[in-house]
């Protein structure tokens, strides 16, 4: 029975404690003026099918029983149980599921400009964004944005423990542009908007591994699992977004949805063929935001 369990435990608790790059959109294409400030307080899940195919039930049974066997001796004979632990450590890595509390906070700088900081999970991200079309010309509000994130991450349970026995460390680095329209409802949007918008996005990834003392028996020889240290990767991602905002004047409640596509490409793993991972990331929010 307790085999069983574990799994289901392992996977649960990565998806309600998992750390995911800063990349939904939340924003109606407005910004602040001068000398005042907009914040942001919510929740952010994380949805990749990508990462949720290598972290099935299965698969966190085979993560089990990989950490289980390195933890009696310092080799690892199955290598069918290999190769299935390192594909979800390395989905895990690149896209964790789970729920994040974003927190944000953005100032008027004129001109239609707005800088912030954004606090999601473990990660930080600095923006710049520019309104520039608004709803008194033409009924519609848009506008473009900037953001770069940064984030590194212990991977939680039986995965931080793969993790820690392949002595991988995994970065990445986000660097995102949204282009966001909306309608505003009543004058000024006072009583909130609606909208969607597209996204594009570049990840820059480091990582490496060092399996210090790890041993492997298969194919009729033992021999140590290399270090692969101080690799890297890049990615492109793409998407739509679509939102609604409501309230009354200075608060509101903002919720939406972002989806992206990406083809991770290739990382290189010891002893092994590179792992290669694409799908979809469905991104959903809700928060409460505020203007003074």
């Amino acid at each position: 029975m307790k085999r069983s369990l574990l799994p289901s435990l392992v996977a649960a608790s990565s998806v309600m404690f998992g750390c995911a790059a800063p990349r939904a959109v939340i924003w109606d294409g407005t910004s602040v003026e001068q000398g005042h400030v907009e914040g942001h307080l919510g929740m952010v899940g994380n949805i990749p099918t990508a990462t949720l195919g290598a972290l099935g039930s299965t698969q966190m049974d085979v993560v089990d029983r990989a950490v289980a066997e390195y933890e009696r001796k310092d080799s690892l004979d199955d290598r069918e149980m290999y190769l299935g632990g390192t594909r979800s450590l390395v989905a895990a890595s690149l896209d964790m599921p789970g729920m994040n509390t974003v927190a944000s906070l953005h100032l008027g700088l004129g001109w239609g400009l707005e800088a912030g900081y954004r606090r999601e999970g473990g990660a930080n991200a600095w923006s710049l964004r520019w309104q520039f079309l608004s709803a008194r010309n033409c009924g519609w509000n848009a506008g473009v944005g900037l953001q770069y994130s940064s984030s590194d991450y212990e991977l939680p349970s039986a995965l931080g423990d793969l993790q820690s026995a392949l002595g991988c460390k995994f970065e990445r680095k986000d660097v995102e542009v949204p282009v966001v329209f909306s309608k505003p409802f009543g004058d000024e949007g006072e009583y909130g908007s609606g909208g969607f918008g597209v996204v594009g996005a570049w990840t820059s990834t480091r990582y490496g591994f060092d399996p210090e003392g790890l041993y492997r028996k298969w194919g009729g020889t033992v021999a140590a699992l290399e270090r692969l240290p101080d690799q890297e990767s890049s990615f492109l991602s793409y998407g739509a977004v679509g939102f609604v905002r409501f309230g009354y004047k200075y608060v509101w409640c903002m919720t939406g949805v972002t989806v992206l596509y990406q083809d991770y490409g290739s990382y290189k793993v010891p002893s092994r063929d590179p792992v290669e991972l694409s799908g979809f990331t469905v991104l959903p929010a809700i928060g409460l935001e505020f203007r003074i």
